[in-house]
């Protein structure tokens, strides 16, 4: 499963799970995909594999979104991109067999994709802080507040 970059639909971030019947998505810590965002429910939806096939069930209040339209569930035979809500996040699920095509070893996966856009360039942040912190505006603004503590004691 993957959350995907709303601007350009590529991967952010990645789950694997292997051997479940069951996977929450939500914003609570205790999800199985856990999204923090303030479109995606503490209990959003659910990916049940029940019968040979998953199921993606929409459980949150603002429901889900698969090709604009709003579903309620819906059988997922390889693959489905969806959307947490009209404005929340998008994500990607797969499914994929392992050799043995028995129901307990179907899984949904992708690998993990790295990102280097992500990464701060901790010398330019270095660089940006010392020149706001050298700047006069901010210097007088220091000053005002020492003595607005000052004050205050």
């Amino acid at each position: 499963m993957q959350l995907l970059d709303a601007a350009i639909g590529r991967p952010v971030k990645t789950w694997r799970f292997t051997d479940r019947q069951v996977i929450s998505i939500g914003r609570l810590p205790d999800r199985d995909v856990e999204i923090n965002d303030p479109y995606v429910s503490r209990l959003h939806a659910e990916l049940r594999f029940s019968a040979g096939r998953w199921t993606l069930v929409s459980l949150g209040q603002n429901g889900i979104v698969v090709q604009h339209q709003q579903i309620t569930e819906l059988a997922v035979d390889s693959e489905v991109t969806f959307q947490l809500g009209a404005k929340g996040p998008r994500l990607r699920f797969a499914t994929q067999a392992k050799n043995d095509e028995s129901e307990a070893s179907r899984t949904l996966c992708f690998d993990s994709v790295e990102f280097p856009e992500f990464i701060v360039d901790q010398s330019k942040l270095l660089a940006e802080v010392d020149q706001i912190v050298g700047d006069d505006y901010f210097q007088k603004l220091q000053s005002q507040a020492k003595s607005l503590r000052a004050a205050r004691q």
